[in-house]
């Protein structure tokens, strides 16, 4: 589909774009947490993708490549948005309570982590990227995606458990 749109197909882009638009969607609402805001940051990633769709080199990677846009249009709204304000009860991790719907109770411990933690956590479980597709994505080794997401899931399984510390095993 890339090569077409490269060679003039515009509705070959509208089938990229309907082809990842709901991952690209789940992925922003992980990273930001407001369903109206991922849809405008997917959108967002999807314009600048097609603008500069002719220096992808490897068009078998247009995924990776992306949701690096994705990434990094999300980090770029992060930083424009003001800190959340502090809460006057606990730690920001939320108080065990009555069972509520799984997706928002970890929705909420995964906006405890670290952006970078969220990234590599929604990028390999959610959108089920492989370590090279990450890598590509971030710019990295392999290697390095491994042991990032290794500590990503460390930080989960802490946030999770309520200590705050970095959880063993």
């Amino acid at each position: 589909m890339v090569r077409r749109v490269l060679k003039g197909d515009n509705d070959a882009y509208a089938e990229l774009v309907n082809a990842y638009q709901g991952q690209a969607v789940a992925m922003a609402l992980h990273l930001c947490g407001d369903f109206e805001t991922a849809q405008d940051l997917a959108q967002e990633a999807f314009l600048q993708a097609y603008r500069s769709l002719a220096g992808l080199k490897h068009p078998a990677a247009f995924r990776a490549w992306l949701y690096g846009i994705l990434r990094n249009v999300c980090r770029k709204h992060l930083s424009r948005r003001p800190p959340p304000a502090a809460s006057l009860q606990g730690n920001g991790v939320p108080e065990p309570s009555a069972p509520a719907d799984d997706s928002v109770e970890m929705r909420s411990v995964l906006n405890t982590l670290d952006l970078e933690h969220r990234e590599l956590l929604a990028a390999r479980y959610l959108l089920e990227m492989d370590y090279k597709e990450i890598a590509q994505m971030l710019g990295i080794t392999v290697n390095n995606v491994r042991v990032r997401c290794f500590r990503a899931k460390q930080a989960l399984r802490a946030a999770l458990a309520g200590d705050g510390g970095v959880a063993s095993g």
